[in-house]
């Protein structure tokens, strides 16, 4: 009992070495020098093993990072299964208010410079001086064309226009495209079209 009561006070003693109060520029000590220094490279170093000497390996092909995974055409591309573009809201994307107003929010910051708050196409930005003005969504071509052919334009850019993929996610590129269709819809309506108790409204 004595020897091991020896044995405890002992290995406490030399376990309290192991416990620094203060912060010291001397190495700790490494009893498994393979955990702190493994055979490894940095980003962008070389490696001579590979033919093309690159340490960073390029990924297999066919590779898809969780999430990023654009099974649903109709959501990501606004095509259908037959690969044509789609003419209504994809499935999980409900037509409503929300969708309208967060709509109209977007198209206020991202697309107004151009394109105007009528969709003319006389933004302050064309105005000043685009080369290429914007097309008014009014024009006969522009009406006919699907509600997927708008949010592929947003997605993807067309002609002097940029995609807007990475400002806009998915779903409010659908609610900017969604509101282009209600400014071609309101410039069209009838008066009859809009109920008694809102027509004080218009200016």
């Amino acid at each position: 009992m004595r020897f091991a009561l020896i044995a405890f006070a002992v290995g406490l003693s030399l376990m309290s070495f192991g416990c620094r109060g203060n912060k010291s520029d001397v190495p700790p000590v490494h009893p498994n020098l393979n955990m702190d220094f493994q055979q490894r490279y940095e980003a962008q170093s070389k490696n001579e093993w590979f033919a093309d000497q690159a340490a960073m390996r390029p990924a297999v092909e066919g590779t898809v990072a969780r999430g990023f995974l654009r099974a649903d055409a109709s959501l990501h591309q606004g095509r259908g299964a037959d690969g044509r573009l789609i003419d209504a809201l994809p499935a999980g994307i409900e037509l409503n208010d929300e969708l309208l107003t967060r709509g109209e929010d977007r198209y206020a910051i991202y697309c107004t410079p151009c394109h105007a708050n009528s969709g003319y196409g006389d933004g302050v930005v064309a105005r000043r001086g685009l080369l290429v003005a914007p097309p008014s969504y009014q024009e006969p071509r522009l009406r006919a064309m699907p509600l997927g052919y708008l949010y592929d334009v947003i997605t993807n850019g067309k002609g002097t226009m940029k995609p807007y993929a990475a400002q806009l996610n998915v779903e409010d590129r659908w609610a900017v495209a969604a509101w282009v269709r209600v400014l071609q819809a309101s410039h069209r309506a009838d008066i009859a079209e809009i109920p008694a108790a809102h027509r004080g409204e218009l200016k």
